[in-house]
């Protein structure tokens, strides 16, 4: 069994040394630490290159220009040479057991039933931080890892995974969305996913961070919704066009796909009132598909489920400050 981890990197040296010495702190080394930087301006493959003379199975790939970060993971993924791959962001920290804990999940889950196929996806939890005061969001409800709701927004962060590489065969790369969500979808729809229920990375959030939004209320949000529902409304349909292609594309194909998944799709490429209320309804009878947690229930659900069409213009509020 060859583990890799492959730690994506740009202009990350501010807090790259310590991410380093959490995975060198690991209770189960990894065959390999790949670093895939994209073409950093500062210190980061300085710091990158100073570990590797120390540690021989640390290896980096360096891009003389920026490609992206789905690009950039993408190709580390690929480069990667082991059996398993845990995926790293440069400026978290990781929990001395993680890899042992997230590996030790995967067998004991193929061992509980030899007769299922190889489990292919394994998270964990991850609790964020700040090193400035600046709030951050920490969820600690049991997430919803159901297909229709991650085809909303990624409930396996990139940096709690660890996969076995043959998942990487259901995912078209470097298309459509970010890697994460393309791969935990494709994962729950294989029936693949097995979640160590510990945090094992803490996440640290600054203004720097590619995914870092603040932090709103509920009523913020619904503010948001009423005031952007019309500019974000085509983001969706875009969105869920994009999933269709995804859906269509020859390596997804082999994924079981549930026909409401297909529904879903369908219901928010319309338009038109009659639409909106055909696509309330569908998700009033799958409201507990669409919540963010398995823990929403009674008539919370439902109200929930009635002002979805509505509100899930909120999570592509980040076009909102894209010109």
């Amino acid at each position: 069994m060859h583990l890799s981890v492959v730690l994506c990197t740009y202009n990350g040296a501010a807090y790259l040394r310590p991410q380093l010495d959490s995975l060198l702190a690991q209770t189960l080394l990894p065959s390999e630490i790949l670093i895939h930087d994209d073409g950093s301006t500062d210190d980061t493959l300085a710091i990158a290159r100073e570990y590797a003379a120390r540690h021989p199975f640390i290896r980096i790939v360096s891009h003389a220009a920026p490609h992206g970060i789905n690009p950039n993971f993408f190709a580390a993924l690929q480069a990667a040479q082991g059996d398993y791959i845990a995926i790293c962001d440069q400026d978290d920290l990781w929990e001395p057991t993680k890899l042992e804990k997230q590996m030790a999940a995967l067998q004991t889950a193929q061992a509980a039933h030899p007769e299922a196929a190889l489990p292919l996806l394994c998270a964990c939890l991850s609790r964020p931080f700040s090193d400035d005061g600046r709030p951050v969001n920490a969820d600690s409800r049991p997430a919803n890892l159901s297909p229709l709701r991650m085809m909303y927004v990624g409930m396996i962060p990139g940096h709690t995974m660890l996969l076995h590489r043959s998942l990487l065969s259901y995912v078209p790369r470097g298309l459509f969305f970010m890697y994460d969500l393309q791969l935990q979808l494709a994962a729950a729809l294989l029936g693949s996913l097995v979640v160590v229920p510990e945090v094992l990375v803490h996440q640290r959030r600054h203004p720097q961070a590619s995914t870092y939004l603040a932090p709103q209320s509920k009523l913020q949000m619904l503010r948001l919704a009423l005031s952007s529902y019309g500019k974000l409304r085509p983001q969706v349909r875009r969105r869920f066009h994009e999933w269709e292609l995804f859906l269509a594309s020859p390596k997804a194909q082999t994924l079981p796909v549930p026909a409401e998944v297909e529904k879903m799709v369908c219901l928010q490429q319309g338009r038109g009132l009659l639409n909106y209320l055909r696509l309330t309804r569908f998700c009033l009878r799958h409201r507990h598909d669409i919540l963010p947690t398995t823990d929403i229930r009674g008539l919370r659900a439902i109200l929930f489920a009635l002002a979805f069409p509505l509100t899930c213009v909120n999570y592509y509020r980040y076009f909102l400050n894209t010109k």
